[in-house]
């Protein structure tokens, strides 16, 4: 049978973390390391009788309202408790609207950029006024607007990059996704291409779920069809320094690789 983790060690957990292994836990029931399936599907309604039977147990004080926000949480912010990856890494990844699935997958889905040996640093003169800058936050839309201001997507991909829709929330195959921006462009050798792009700061990390988004939108939405794709990932580290990532193009999770990467410092 699955390990389950001591009562006393699941109540350490955040409650989030709490959330997932009673999802978990009621989606294998009676399963082992080696019948545990390659996806598991379930649904909002799953995760909320997971919530309900935690409630009664005393596990979490009430249930959460807005289960994509769980779901947020490890695409963005943080990886799964350990006993939900007891038979290896897995990411929760929709199938429809208000549908999802545990994937088994081939790493874990949080982009852990401290694993990387650091490209060099390469200098970005910051043209974000005094001013302007003493307004900006940490997050996602703070690296937007410095990077945006000197064009330094434009110089990273090699041609001129314009910026075509920020935060389009919209539904492709597998359900309701949300890019940071879409920038488009024709490249040196005369291709159009579609650059879509997530930004991270703060607390928020990059991830191979977004990367699945940035691919998946690129491929099913722009109105025009056969576009190069060229996903990019923005992340400001906590030196405050600027990643710039490229994921290669393909639409299966596990396919999804690094292309390149450059960490830039603003001054």
């Amino acid at each position: 049978m699955l390990i389950r983790m001591p009562s006393e060690a699941l109540l350490k957990l955040t409650k989030y973390d709490r959330i997932v292994v009673y999802l978990f836990r009621h989606l294998t029931v009676g399963m082992t390391p080696t019948s545990m399936p390659y996806e598991i599907h379930f649904s909002q309604e799953h995760v909320r009788v997971a919530m309900r039977a935690a409630v009664a147990d005393g596990v979490i004080d009430a249930e959460v309202a807005n289960v994509p926000d769980i779901k947020y949480t490890y695409d963005a912010r943080r990886e799964f408790p350990a006993e939900v990856e007891q038979c290896g890494p897995v990411t929760w990844l929709q199938r429809g609207k208000g549908l999802y699935k545990l994937r088994r997958t081939r790493r874990k889905n949080i982009i852990d950029f401290d694993q990387f040996v650091p490209p060099p640093l390469e200098i970005a003169i910051d043209q974000t006024t005094p001013f302007i800058s003493s307004l900006l936050g940490n997050d996602e839309q703070a690296v937007f607007t410095r990077v945006r201001n000197i064009d330094l997507l434009s110089t990273v991909l090699g041609f001129k990059a314009w910026p075509i829709q920020g935060h389009h929330r919209t539904s492709v195959s597998y359900g309701q996704i949300e890019i940071d921006e879409v920038q488009a462009g024709i490249d040196r050798d005369g291709i159009q291409t579609i650059v879509p792009i997530s930004g991270k700061g703060g607390q928020d990390k990059l991830s191979w779920s977004q990367a699945l988004n940035l691919n998946t939108y690129a491929s099913e939405k722009p109105p025009i069809p056969g576009l190069k794709i060229r996903s990019i990932g923005l992340w400001r580290d906590n030196l405050n320094t600027v990643w710039i990532v490229e994921f290669s193009p393909h639409t299966d999770i596990d396919q999804i690789d690094i292309v390149s990467v450059r960490r830039f410092s603003f001054q």
